[in-house]
């Protein structure tokens, strides 16, 4: 586990041991200081014991100055994106004065919500929340929900049959997302298209991005019916993945237009299965969320289309409802991010190494 103090120092530790360590060592410290008053125990321990006191209040006194302790928790870090979104929450974390614990589930659902226990274990106040699977949430919010922790369910939504169980969302027009992916298709292929989904099934938002691509086809072309899915493969979201399924379905269908990506991280391996079965130029490859990754590879032509998101942003605004709501404050239930189309026509206007910006 990771915890972010307000003065950005970074500590590793494992929670468990360290947790009922200090609960034991801060019995253990109050006898020693009894002792050392009646007895003048030895000056070694006292130093070792003294060392340990300091360290730990410190701690203490700088979540109590900061206020709040607030957990993270991404379905996995391994992908840049959640690395941005973090990069948002680490921000807010250190302007609000709160202390930030996280972990990296590497798309683990049930290692996701052990470390969730752990958090709500060690004390957090409010979760931002990534779900891995939105349709098997209900027991992590329901946990929370219980333990009096607000939670913030960002990026990936949940279920509306939870939305009782959760305190905000905030995530981008998942919907728009697709369509304007859906929309560069219509016009750059308005006679049709034979076209291969590269999907994260178990992700809801990326349900909603599929969904929003077609309806981003169907009402800009004439003829809706000319625009045929050859597969849907899954990519799990993944470069790896996606490399072999999409090089397995090159194999299988030699008619492919267009592959649709639901991530930049997915359209590289994409492309790179393209480039490997030498149809570079021939199949035009869309992904989304306007990552470092996917304007780079737009800027050199091998990606025509990313529809971006704003995850720092996202991360940022996420700790700030989570403050807000701990303050007794009210935020908007249910916030829309807006997303924008990048393109060889604007790849120009954007720095490509950058991710979003919090303005």
């Amino acid at each position: 586990m990771f915890v972010q103090s307000n003065r950005a120092q970074l500590i590793q530790y494992n929670y468990k041991e360290d947790y009922f360590m200090k609960k034991f060592l801060s019995v253990i410290l109050a006898g020693v200081m009894v002792l050392s008053v009646a007895a003048c125990s030895s000056s070694t321990t006292t130093e070792e014991t003294e060392g340990e006191t300091t360290e730990e209040t410190t701690e203490e006194t700088e979540g109590a100055e900061g206020g709040y302790t607030i957990g993270f928790s991404p379905y996995t870090l391994t992908n840049e994106y959640f690395t941005a979104v973090l990069d948002g929450v680490q921000t807010a974390c250190d302007e609000l004065g709160c202390e930030l614990i996280y972990f990296d589930p590497q798309n683990d659902p049930t290692q996701q919500a052990s470390q969730i226990d752990d958090m709500i274990a060690a004390g957090i106040d409010a979760l931002v929340y990534i779900p891995y699977d939105s349709a098997g949430a209900h027991t992590v919010l329901q946990t929370c929900k219980d333990a009096g922790v607000k939670v913030i369910n960002i990026d990936n939504v949940i279920t509306e049959d939870d939305y009782d169980l959760v305190d905000a969302i905030i995530a981008s027009d998942n919907t728009q997302l697709g369509y304007l992916s859906g929309q560069w298709v219509a016009e750059n292929h308005p006679d049709g298209a034979n076209i291969l989904i590269v999907h994260l099934q178990t992700a809801e938002s990326c349900i909603i991005n599929v969904d929003g691509f077609w309806q981003g086809i169907r009402d800009n072309v004439e003829n809706p019916d000319a625009f045929v899915e050859v597969q849907v493969v899954e990519g799990e979201g993944s470069t790896e993945t996606t490399f072999q399924v999409v090089s397995d379905a090159l194999q299988a269908h030699d008619n492919i237009d267009v592959i649709y990506a639901i991530n930049d991280t997915s359209a590289l391996g994409a492309v790179q299965a393209v480039a490997e079965a030498g149809l570079e130029g021939s199949i035009d490859i869309l992904g989304k969320d306007g990552a470092p990754i996917g304007k780079h590879a737009i800027a050199d032509g091998t990606m025509v289309q990313s529809s971006a998101q704003r995850p720092t942003y996202m991360g940022y605004t996420g700790v700030q409802y989570a403050v807000d709501l701990l303050n007794g404050e009210e935020v908007e239930f249910n916030t829309s991010i807006e997303s924008y189309s990048i393109t060889a026509d604007n790849i120009a206007d954007y720095d490509l190494d950058a991710w979003d910006t919090l303005e």
